[in-house]
């Protein structure tokens, strides 16, 4: 058929341009084929930076009265930071004096708590001294015994002064808490539990035992 022989005579016509087209190429002439400047990269400029900006520096560069306030504010804030950092230095200066002086007037407090109590005793102790003195000097026992029942009067109110009393309480119901039973003894004429006699009187500072009183309690069978 007449389009079969034209089928033919295209296909023969592109494979002869196709020899004549791969013979005619030539790579070393290729390799002296200069680039056009116009539309391609210079060879001797990295072409990473071909879309650079031309001037960088102008970019977000200050003014000079932006530059001058800036400085001033970090001048400000240098100031201010140095000021607040002086203060927590003596802060921390006072809250150290602080602790040592609290830890020194504690201690001296222990140490002198008794102070109170030495000045009320004192007076006690020079009048059993002149009473000592004296009794060799009287025979009359019956003015002795005043004397020393008036020492004991005033020794007794001085520790009063200072927190101290006594337990001597009798009759009363027993308590462990101000109480030791030294002796149970049968007594139907109170009740049971009863404390009934007091063997050594107790005392207490400020409402704190420091000695129980030594007690007699009736137990009924």
């Amino acid at each position: 058929m007449w389009y079969e022989n034209l089928e033919n005579e295209t296909s023969q016509k592109t494979d002869a341009g196709s020899e004549k087209e791969t013979a005619e190429f030539n790579p070393e002439e290729a390799a002296k084929i200069k680039p056009d400047a116009g539309t391609a990269f210079p060879t001797a400029v990295d072409p990473t930076k071909a879309f650079d900006d031309d001037d960088e520096e102008s970019v977000g560069a200050a003014s000079p009265d932006e530059m001058a306030a800036l400085k001033s504010v970090i001048k400000e804030l240098d100031e201010k930071a140095s000021q607040n950092y002086n203060r927590y230095l003596r802060a921390l200066a006072e809250m150290e004096n602080y602790k040592k002086r609290m830890v020194r007037e504690r201690a001296e407090l222990l140490r002198y708590a008794g102070e109170d109590l030495l000045r009320e005793i004192l007076p006690v102790i020079d009048n059993l001294e002149r009473t000592l003195a004296h009794i060799n000097e009287t025979v009359e026992t019956g003015k002795v015994m005043e004397g020393v029942s008036l020492i004991h009067k005033q020794f007794l109110q001085a520790l009063e002064k200072s927190g101290v009393a006594r337990i001597e309480e009798v009759p009363c119901v027993f308590n462990p808490g101000i109480h030791q039973a030294l002796q149970k003894v049968e007594d139907k004429g109170v009740p049971d539990d009863t404390v009934v006699e007091i063997l050594q009187k107790g005392y207490s500072l400020n409402g704190k035992v420091v000695r129980p009183a030594m007690v007699k309690v009736a137990k009924h069978p």
